[in-house]
């Protein structure tokens, strides 16, 4: 049991730093043991999520839903999934109730922001993106989702502000670019 729970503890730290193929590799190995190993199965899930392998990532959490339906996590996982797969009412389904099972959740709150944002629904997508940055400030997806939806909003100094501080922190790459992007596009607006 030792063995698992410091195979977990591992697989976490993978998770929160993006490392989902090394994550894969450990909790596969960890299932190959364990089959009904519930710990293991949400965390793949998300995974492959992560991994763009949504079949997978559905399947096993579809799995893991028949030992514990009520995983704020896991079911915010299973709603990335549908949306990456364009099935935004589900997504939206999905979403909804894992914030109604966390709602200090700030990624689920973040996802659920963009999904609204897929689906039309600014005013909720503005106001999810929001309780994401204000549940934490230091993520830099939340920070710019938020800043997406100043622009949207024609809150162009808002959007400033947050890009700014987003420049200044170590991002991956495409993040960046997509930060570069958004202040040049509200670079003319800033100036009337």
């Amino acid at each position: 049991m030792e063995y698992f729970t410091d195979q977990i503890n591992k697989v976490d730290e993978l998770l929160v730093k993006g490392e989902y193929t090394e994550t894969v590799d450990l909790l596969e190995g960890i299932l190959c043991d364990e089959p009904d190993n519930k710990e293991a199965l949400w965390r793949i899930g998300i995974a492959f999520t992560e991994l763009n392998e949504q079949k997978k990532a559905l399947k096993a959490l579809d799995y893991y839903f028949k030992f514990d339906k009520n995983h704020p996590e896991a079911i915010e996982a299973y709603g990335c999934s549908h949306f990456k797969l364009g099935n935004y009412g589900l997504a939206k389904k999905h979403l909804e109730r894992a914030a109604e099972l966390n709602s200090m959740s700030s990624s689920i709150a973040r996802n659920l922001g963009v999904t609204y944002n897929q689906l039309g629904e600014f005013e909720k997508s503005y106001d999810s993106m929001a309780k994401s940055y204000q549940l934490n400030p230091w993520d830099y997806r939340t920070i710019y989702a938020l800043a997406s939806a100043h622009i949207f909003y024609k809150r162009y100094a808002e959007a400033e502000e947050l890009l700014k501080e987003l420049l200044q922190m170590d991002i991956p790459g495409d993040f960046k670019r997509l930060a570069l992007e958004g202040r040049k596009k509200i670079e003319t607006k800033l100036n009337k």
